[in-house]
């Protein structure tokens, strides 16, 4: 597997508009690779007579060497293929879209500083500078007007900046006075023939000093660096007053042991990461593969590079779409190998097929290009001139393929333009309906319902008329007695009948006064329990609350401090008489000591207690013959 500990090897594919250049390429040089793989060496030596005949003619290995610079070209950018620099403006205001669409490499790119630059930055706060490597300096000027207004600082190495922002990467605030050599829009002015004049006119950008310097105090953004491998290699100390990071490199051959990278590792003291973009087999990826380093001009190298890659062009490579970019920026900045995460870029095995050295375009719909194998001598000049009018050809193809297309896609929006209307006609055609069938609706639950009241209203009548109807009939009955015997007998039934109903009436009536009166005592009773039963609430309301506020007072601090007080008084008390008992237990003890050594005669009181002759002194003196005193106040007596 090709690749150190510190470099990663990125597979990127072709666009179909960068095969179907490499495709005209090859048949222009259908020739030479007839000539160059079907002799040996001996026979494709010539002669200095024949060179100096054949001079200006361009020989097979002339057109080898070119078709090799010319693939490396067209698989970076379709725009390198020209020879001439690109209007500045140009590059300024050409979409991103344009620039990406049709490389990809450039769309790989894009990815991999989309997932530096979004990236968590409260998980990564610190600011990186990555240094981006191209080929040339033309290919520079695509890579910066592809980063240019993104959120990154670039500082321009090599080459003419697009627009010199002015960034110093120290990140002190300077400011730079315009000089004779600086257009008004900030860009250094270049007398060059290729951008003198562009024919664009000048924007309204603000490029003033004032929102540079402005800008340059504010911005915290990332730095990245724009140089090329030549300049690299010519200028060892080209990086030694940057700080890299990471180095991405469009050129996959460029040797990390180069002394300019060795002094920024040495610098950083690490081997900082380097992540190659490789065109899957390629005549760079075969040279890597199969060719020592130090040893990549070798012309059979060359030839065995193109080979392969003219035998294995048509063959579909997995896996290099499948690559999680957000995996391999998150394993950059925390700084773990992203050799897992990556595809793997073994050569894919030869294809022994006759038609490998046979063009074949990208077929289209609406246009029918064949390249076929070109059996013509060129000189620079004709090659030239045949490679553009191809490829005027084969863009004025594509852009009838788009023209096409975008006609399609016109007459697709519009018939999907007129199905929508259709739908929001329908949507409005299904609401009036929805709408009307709500109003019926209404209407009919409103006549069902006075259906309903109207069927129970003639239910009603139904009921009075049959009731009179009754009474009517019994009425009849009655005028149609004649005889007075059946007219007696039916009254006094209807007597009897009536005396029945009156007593069952008052019998009721007195049954619904003692109800009544029950259920006036009833409610009585209840308003009167009601009562109690609200007072007692009221009573226990209040008793909760004194509840309450004494469970307060009882757990605070106001009863807890006469609680102390009485505690320390007690505690003071119980002191005080332990020192009384040893004192009277003191004074027994002496006075029994000394009613022994001088036979004292002690006297009792009147509550019979025996005491000594001297206590019934006053003011310390004796009473009688004795001549003891007391001449002092304490507690141990003293005799004289």
């Amino acid at each position: 597997m090709v690749g150190t500990a510190d470099v990663s090897y990125l597979l990127v594919n072709l666009t179909p508009f960068q095969k179907d250049l490499i495709e005209i390429l090859i048949s222009l040089n259908a020739k030479a690779f007839e000539e160059e793989f079907n002799t040996s060496n001996d026979q494709t030596t010539t002669s200095p007579d024949e060179d100096e005949k054949m001079y200006p003619r361009l020989s097979g290995k002339q057109m080898m060497y070119m078709f090799d610079n010319n693939f490396r070209a067209v698989a970076n950018h379709p725009c390198l293929l020209v020879d001439h620099y690109m209007p500045r403006q140009f590059l300024r205001k050409e979409p991103n879209e344009n620039l990406i669409n049709t490389s990809d490499k450039f769309k790989r790119l894009q990815q991999l500083l989309f997932g530096f630059i979004e990236r968590d930055r409260a998980q990564f706060p610190q600011l990186l500078k990555i240094c981006l490597i191209s080929h040339s300096v033309r290919e520079l000027d695509l890579l910066e007007g592809l980063i240019l207004g993104q959120r990154v600082r670039i500082k321009r190495l090599s080459g003419t900046s697009l627009y010199d922002e002015r960034h110093v990467y120290d990140e002190k605030p300077t400011i730079t006075k315009s000089g004779d050599n600086e257009s008004r829009d900030g860009t250094p002015f270049n007398e060059s023939g290729a951008n003198r004049y562009t024919g664009y006119s000048r924007d309204d950008y603000d490029y003033s000093l004032k929102r540079q310097k402005r800008n340059n105090n504010t911005t915290k953004d990332d730095w990245i660096f724009l140089t090329t491998t030549a300049h690299l290699i010519n200028d060892p100390s080209l990086l030694n007053d940057y700080e890299i990071d990471y180095i991405i490199s469009f050129d996959p051959l460029l040797d990390p042991s180069l002394p300019a990278l060795e002094r920024i590792n040495i610098k950083a003291k690490k081997s900082i990461p380097i992540i190659k973009f490789l065109v899957a087999d390629s005549p760079d990826h075969y040279i890597l593969a199969h060719t020592p380093k130090g040893e990549y001009g070798q012309f059979e190298d060359v030839k065995k590079s193109i080979n392969h890659f003219l035998r294995t062009r048509h063959l579909k490579r997995d896996g290099s779409d499948e690559v999680d970019y957000h995996k391999i920026v998150s394993s950059l900045l925390r700084g773990e190998q992203v050799a897992g995460l990556l595809p793997d870029i073994e050569l894919s095995p030869i294809e022994n097929s006759p038609s490998s050295y046979e063009p074949l375009m990208t077929p289209l719909k609406f246009s029918e290009h064949h390249l076929t194998v070109d059996k013509a001598v060129y000189d620079m000049k004709s090659y030239q001139s045949e490679l553009t009018k191809r490829v005027v050809e084969r863009l004025l193809d594509v852009q009838n393929e788009s023209q096409h297309m975008i006609e399609f896609l016109a007459k697709d929006k519009l018939r999907e333009t007129e199905r929508q209307n259709k739908f929001d006609e329908m949507k409005a055609d299904i609401a009036a309906k929805f709408k009307k069938f709500q109003e019926v609706e209404k209407t009919v639950n409103d006549s069902e319902k006075r259906l309903e009241r109207c069927q129970t209203e003639a239910d009603k009548l139904d009921q009075r008329l049959q009731t009179l109807n009754n009474d009517q009939d019994e009425l009849k009955s009655l005028t149609s007695l004649e005889n007075e015997v059946d007219v007696t007998t039916t009254i006094r039934e209807y007597t009897e009948r009536s005396n029945r109903l009156q007593s069952e009436l008052e019998q009721l009536e007195k049954s619904n006064q003692e109800k009544s009166n029950q259920n006036e005592q009833l409610r009585s009773d209840y308003q009167h329990k009601s009562s109690l039963a609200a007072e007692q609430a009221q009573r226990l309301t209040t008793l909760k609350s004194s509840q309450e506020q004494l469970i307060k007072d009882a757990t605070g601090p106001a009863p807890s401090i006469p609680t102390e007080m009485l505690r320390n008084q007690e505690s003071r008390l119980k002191e005080e008489l332990n020192i009384l008992k040893k004192q009277a237990q003191f004074y027994n003890a002496y006075i029994n000591k000394m009613t022994t050594r001088y036979d004292l005669k002690l006297q009792s009181n009147d509550d019979g207690n025996s005491l000594n002759s001297s206590s019934s002194s006053l003011n310390g003196r004796s009473s009688g013959h004795s001549s003891r005193f007391r001449s002092t106040r304490s507690n141990t007596p003293t005799y004289t």
